[in-house]
């Protein structure tokens, strides 16, 4: 059989939007139809391509998309407006009044813990006559972003008492929701909880969402009204202890073209810095793949790529355009073949581990020059 090739020599990343959506769809059974499933499409969907990511989620019938900065709203916003019904879109990055023109401007809500962001929201949302929901983030211990749960019944009346905004719901975000145990955790969860029972005896009460991948797995009682699915949408688990608590599908499968074949004589250094040497004839396959285009230096004699079938180990520094991987006896290796970083029999998860690394890292750094293709 013939060796598959590689379309150019640019590196592709195959996003598989059938295994996309059974991830959605696999949340959503987790958390069961009267919690809302929030998709998080921050970071490009993870290295994903959020545009395309978002578009099928949203034919699926995802209606909540979750974005770090106004230029990721900015980019959404065209595509949910066309979806039908609308969709909502939240921004959870954190930001500063000067933002709030832009963010206006996307019709996102906002999760906030700074009173002049939502003043200077509502004096941009009322001179344009909209309105801005807020979410009111509680720091429930992880100590990043977020007031204090005692301060969150006046600052939702502070909200309340400005025009062009509302209080649209209280959330926090968990520290270490993957230990099924954790008393971290559960005091968080506790904490949100706290300020919701002080939000209704004043009247005040509230849509609430905490539940991150590894949450919607772990703890049904912290689904609450809405959960927020990030890394397990791509079929990454959020930890290496939950394998086969969920059922998730890879969603990408990184390729790249092996621009050179050569056969390496013994005691001959590979790559920069020579910290490989073949010991006996070696057959060195060079791949258009490198840091630049997310695949981590740090494989460096540790990664694992497929080639025709095979593993094929990476073999000297990965360069910045470039990672030698030895084929030595694999049958039909050739210039114009494919090579597969990760997806397809490799897997994401160990090669972030073999990184010293976590596999949202990897997956979020794949470079731009990366060509995305949706299938």
């Amino acid at each position: 059989m013939a060796a598959r090739a590689a379309p150019s020599s640019i590196p592709v990343a195959r996003i598989d939007s059938g295994a996309l959506v059974a991830n959605y769809r696999e949340a959503q059974r987790l958390v069961g139809d009267r919690v809302t499933v929030l998709a998080m499409v921050k970071s490009d969907a993870y290295g994903h391509g959020a545009l395309g990511c978002a578009d099928a989620l949203a034919r699926a019938g995802c209606s909540v998309f979750g974005v770090a900065t106004r230029v990721e709203a900015a980019e959404l916003a065209p595509l949910l407006g066309r979806t039908s019904p609308r969709g909502r879109l939240l921004l959870f990055g954190g930001m500063v009044p000067g933002d709030a023109e832009a963010v206006v401007e996307t019709g996102a809500e906002v999760v906030t813990q700074e009173i002049e962001v939502v003043e200077a929201l509502a004096a941009r949302a009322t001179a344009l006559g909209r309105e801005v929901a807020v979410h009111v983030k509680i720091d429930t211990g992880m100590h990043r972003l977020g007031i204090s749960p005692a301060a969150v019944v006046d600052f939702v009346r502070r909200i309340g008492a400005l025009k062009g905004v509302r209080a649209a719901a209280i959330c926090s975000h968990f520290a270490q929701a993957e230990s099924v145990t954790g008393e971290v955790t559960a005091g968080q969860l506790e904490s949100l909880l706290g300020a919701d029972r002080a939000l209704r005896e004043a009247g005040l009460a509230l849509p609430r969402h905490l539940a991150n991948s590894a949450a919607i797995i772990t703890r049904k009682e912290a689904h609450l009204d809405m959960v927020r699915p990030g890394i397990m949408l791509y079929g990454i688990h959020p930890d290496p202890g939950l394998r086969g608590r969920a059922a998730l599908r890879p969603v990408m499968r990184l390729e790249a073209c092996i621009v050179r074949v050569a056969d390496i004589a013994a005691g001959e250094g590979v790559s920069y810095g020579h910290t490989y040497r073949t010991k006996a004839v070696t057959r060195i396959a060079t791949v258009r793949c490198g840091y630049a285009d997310g695949y981590p230096r740090h494989l460096s004699n540790l990664g694992t790529v497929l080639v025709e079938g095979r593993e094929a180990p990476v073999v000297g520094r990965v360069c910045m355009d470039q990672t030698m991987i030895d084929v030595t006896g694999i049958e039909g290796v050739r210039v114009g073949g494919v090579a597969t970083m990760w997806g397809g029999g490799i897997c994401v998860e160990e090669m972030a581990t073999r990184a010293g690394t976590i596999a949202y890292e990897l997956v979020t750094r794949v470079g731009k020059r990366v060509q995305r293709i949706i299938e």
